[in-house]
């Protein structure tokens, strides 16, 4: 195990050399087990049960087994869907997908098992569009699945979900990007259109239609949005952010899905294989992971690759942030300001992006779902993260569990954006310091982590002000310049 050099609330500090120690030694006395917690285990002193962490709570972990998975077989990707209140997690395993619900997160129960539509295999995917999931594996003659999601509710646990509609314009596919804005599915990897987009139109679910392709290129990945970014030459359109594998990565006009126009492209030394990416939410950056770079030796630790988008039809590669283990990152996602990475044997990891265009992110929180392997390799540990549900509740879903955690407050660095202004936070005993200056006008807008507005505070120039949060609700809370600048504080 490795220490993690980050900043975080006293709560959760790294593990100490000497805490490591111990804890090697306790574990080599026995077989590690993985443990069905029936309560929160906190994160105190670097460790959450048997589990390294930092700012994040473990709420539960269940097995493979649990979610009704059949040995020797595997679980993969993970999603999340909400209805009035309740949460769900769609869990991908080698046999089929499993349906948890996760409202209390102490407890997740099993409500559905969906099996496979052909012979298991290691990759599924799954998203979800309205209450729509769309469902994919690289088994050969798949196709994809939808489910109703509308059915789950009212199941009795351990059900057996039927099938809305099978869609098979493809056999097998690496994964399944959707567009909820537009009702579109992007079939990725499959066996048709030299492995591109695969357009498939969702409007109805019942009756899945072929739109269009883009096959310039294989797809390992994609985000596909309706633009509205800083690029007024394309603001409006449904734009598709392609991550190619060996070829790179590439931006594709695909509001014409019969005529789907690439406008631009970067490939190069800089990269082996790019993986999967997300967009930061104003979407004028996209972050990238090269998921055999680690393994190759070309990157000692974890790379998490920036590329300025704001001109679509000339990306500029930025340079990258170093993690601070060597291990291979997976997947991630971008939510209120964070990065949510996957990494495999060390779990996920949660950046707060201080400032894009400078690669200045800062590692605010951890959990480490394999503790006793922090080495490359693809074949074990955290395979995805699904960080949107409004609770705050965390999915991680590994090759061999899933887990449920929340974080447990994190502060985010004091590093401003540009010199000519700043803006620190510092909080201590329900109240919030606020020191704002150089540049820096107009008032601090305060949200929740659902972005909803809770208060407006003046800026004093120079000076620092002092703002009460007792009876606040607890969580995290961000703090918001009219210029962009912001910063987080937790409320407990």
């Amino acid at each position: 195990m490795n220490s993690y050099p980050f900043p975080t609330l006293s709560s959760a500090l790294p593990i100490g050399e000497n805490s490591r120690l111990m804890m090697a030694a306790l574990m080599a006395s026995f077989l590690w087990l993985p443990l069905q917690f029936s309560a929160q285990v906190p994160c105190v002193d670097g460790v959450a049960g048997q589990y390294p962490c930092g700012g994040i709570d473990l709420m539960s972990v269940r097995t493979f087994e649990e979610m009704g998975g059949t040995p020797p077989g595997n679980g993969n990707d993970c999603w999340g869907w909400s209805r009035d209140g309740r949460e769900f997690v769609l869990f991908g395993r080698s046999d089929g997908t499993s349906i948890v619900e996760i409202t209390d997160p102490v407890n997740p129960v099993m409500i559905a098992d969906l099996p496979t539509a052909s012979v298991p295999s290691l990759w599924r995917d799954i998203k979800v569009i309205g209450d729509h999931a769309f469902i994919v594996s690289e088994a050969g003659e798949h196709g994809m699945q939808v489910i109703d999601l509308d059915q789950v509710p009212t199941m009795e646990p351990m059900s057996e979900l039927a099938m809305t509609a099978l869609y098979t314009g493809f056999g097998g596919a690496h994964n399944v990007v959707a567009n909820p804005e537009t009702q579109f599915i992007y079939g990725v990897g499959t066996n048709t259109f030299n492995g591109g987009l695969h357009i498939v139109d969702v409007s109805n679910p019942a009756d899945p239609t072929l739109a269009g392709a883009w096959d310039e290129f294989y797809v390992h990945d994609a985000q596909v949005v309706v633009y509205t970014g800083p690029d007024p030459d394309h603001n409006g359109k449904e734009i598709a952010f392609t991550f190619n594998g060996f070829s790179g990565f590439h931006i594709v006009d695909v509001e014409d899905k019969t005529d789907c126009q690439t406008l631009s492209g970067l490939a190069g030394e800089e990269f082996i294989y790019t993986h999967q990416g997300w967009l930061t939410e104003d979407q004028r950056f996209i972050l990238m992971n090269d998921e055999m770079d680690e393994s190759a030796g070309i990157a000692e630790q974890t790379r998490t690759w920036v590329c300025d988008v704001q001109d679509l039809d000339n990306p500029v590669l930025l340079g990258y942030h170093e993690g601070a283990l060597s291990v291979t990152d997976h997947n991630l996602y971008t939510h209120n300001g964070l990065v949510y990475e996957a990494n495999y044997y060390a779990g996920i990891q949660v950046l707060d992006i201080v400032n894009a265009a400078n690669l200045q992110f800062e590692q605010v929180a951890f959990f480490d779902t394999n503790p006793f392997s922090d080495q490359t390799g693809t074949s074990g540990g955290a395979w995805s993260v699904y960080p949107y549900f409004e609770s705050g509740n965390v999915a991680i879903s590994t090759q061999s569990h899933l887990f449920v955690v929340r974080p447990t407050g994190f502060a985010s660095a004091v590093t401003p954006l540009e010199e000519a202004a700043f803006l620190t936070l510092t909080v201590e005993n329900g109240e919030v310091q606020v020191h704002a200056g150089g540049t820096l006008g107009g008032p601090l807008y305060v949200f929740d982590a659902m972005g909803r507005k809770q208060a407006e505070w003046p800026v004093l120039q120079g000076a620092v002000s002092t703002w009460f949060v007792d009876g606040w609700a607890p969580g995290v809370y961000i703090v918001r310049s009219e210029s962009g600048l912001q910063r987080r504080f937790t409320v407990h």
